[in-house]
């Protein structure tokens, strides 16, 4: 039994999924191997591995794709260490920042660590398992675009928008369908112009209720930032943000659905701005969450900006 456990809040996380499964049941045939398909966010994924590993039926391989190591999951380092001694093969594929301590011993711990910020984790699983295979090469060329923000394939930004809008466990079934299509070459296909259909609008509500809840705060010896949010993922808000206010220096997109908050700044180490929350990320990008954000009148709390202050002044870039 093969269980893929992935990030399943963009292309970067179902594109590697679907490299994966292209490899076991395309190329290899092994269709009747049972492959399962999980799909996790920073705030579910100790969870989520504690159901895969803490259990008599353990998988002979777990391959863990596109999620960045936050200090928290340093809890899971027994666990690793048991599954393995039960002959468990574990694989985790990243492109996310890590310390050096974690990063050594992750290796001693799993079959394989591959962590790699100069390319997306659809790349590194095709450069691994597929590094050939046409498919697999468009799959990470797409993910590469969104996760690298270089906008070259519309193709990647429709996949990216049905990925978004399909976040939640019970939505999973949809994200297995975009995996299995994406797997057998499909990246194009009547069923994601069906979804595209039903998003755009949804997408252009949220978008306009981001740009109409904006708030700007001026921080002394740094200069302004910029926070929104809407049930919409925090990326894309910040996307939708800085087409209109490309002067900011920090960012913050807040989606409503979940509390979950992504920053992005070129000023800002936002890794380490993240990591003071417990979240995580790349050095220009990245995610937590944060207890209270909004007062009961549903404005942006005071609390919440004091400590955004004090994080920027503690982390900015000179």
């Amino acid at each position: 039994m093969i269980v893929s456990i992935t990030h399943e809040l963009d292309l970067d996380g179902l594109g590697s999924q679907a490299i994966i499964k292209r490899y076991f049941e395309q190329i290899l045939k092994k269709k009747k191997r049972k492959i399962i398909l999980h799909y996790a966010h920073y705030s579910n994924f100790i969870e989520k591995i504690r159901e895969v590993l803490n259990t008599k039926l353990l998988p002979d391989k777990l391959i863990i794709s596109d999620i960045g190591f936050n200090d928290d999951f340093k809890t899971l380092f027994s666990l690793f260490k048991k599954a393995k001694l039960k002959s468990n093969k574990t694989f985790w594929f990243d492109h996310h920042l890590i310390d050096k301590n974690y990063k050594e011993k992750l290796e001693k711990l799993l079959e394989v660590y591959l962590n790699d910020p100069n390319r997306c984790s659809a790349e590194i699983i095709k450069d691994y398992y597929l590094p050939d295979d046409p498919v697999a090469n468009k799959i990470a060329s797409f993910s590469r675009d969104i996760d690298f923000h270089t906008k070259i394939y519309s193709t990647a930004s429709n996949l990216q928008s049905i990925i978004a809008f399909n976040r939640g466990s019970e939505s999973d079934e949809i994200k297995r369908q975009i995996v299995d299509l994406l797997s057998t070459g499909k990246l194009e296909d009547n069923w994601f112009d069906e979804q595209l259909i039903k998003i755009k609008e949804w997408e252009n509500k949220q978008s306009q209720f981001a740009l109409n809840h904006i708030k700007f705060i001026d921080i002394e010896d740094f200069g302004k930032i910029l926070i929104s949010f809407a049930k919409l993922g925090g990326g894309k808000i910040i996307s939708i943000l800085k087409i209109h206010f490309s002067e900011i220096k920090l960012f913050i997109g807040i989606d409503l659905r979940y509390n979950e908050i992504i920053i992005h700044s070129n000023y800002v180490n936002c890794r380490e701005l993240a990591r003071n929350f417990k979240g995580g990320g790349h050095k220009n990008r990245a995610g937590f969450k944060f207890d209270n954000i909004f007062t009961k009148n549903c404005e942006i709390s005071q609390e919440f900006i004091r400590h955004i202050k004090i994080s920027i002044h503690k982390f900015k870039i000179n």
